[in-house]
């Protein structure tokens, strides 16, 4: 691991370590104009979490009642179709739009879990 890779750890570390949760654009501003690829960028947000930082915006009643309807929707497709659904399905039947419907799978299942796909 780069020497810049750490300091950026440490920093954010140091600055939410009492909070329990660092800010998407915490990282972003941390990182500034210096050189950092996806993956060092996906190594930092692992570190964070295993220094038991929880990594992301939280999440506000919105975007609960979201997650809520587009994971039904899914579930109740998944059961009529016999299949994993589409984003564009669960789009449909939820009455929002893809983008958001991404979002809400991603924020319904382990940051983990998503990562690794």
């Amino acid at each position: 691991m780069r020497p810049v890779i750490q300091s950026i750890i440490d920093e954010l570390y140091a600055r939410h370590h009492r909070s329990g949760r660092v800010d998407l654009n915490d990282i972003a501003e941390i990182i500034g104009p210096r050189g950092v690829s996806y993956e060092e960028v996906d190594h930092i947000v692992d570190r964070l979490e295993a220094l038991g930082l929880v990594v992301g915006e939280a999440i506000d009643a919105t975007e609960v009642t979201v997650m809520k309807r587009v994971l039904g929707a899914a579930r109740s497709l998944r059961a009529s179709l016999g299949r994993n659904p589409t984003i564009a399905e669960i789009a449909l039947s939820s009455g929002h739009p893809a983008h958001v419907v991404r979002r809400a799978l991603e924020r319904g299942v382990s940051p983990r879990v998503v990562r690794s796909y």
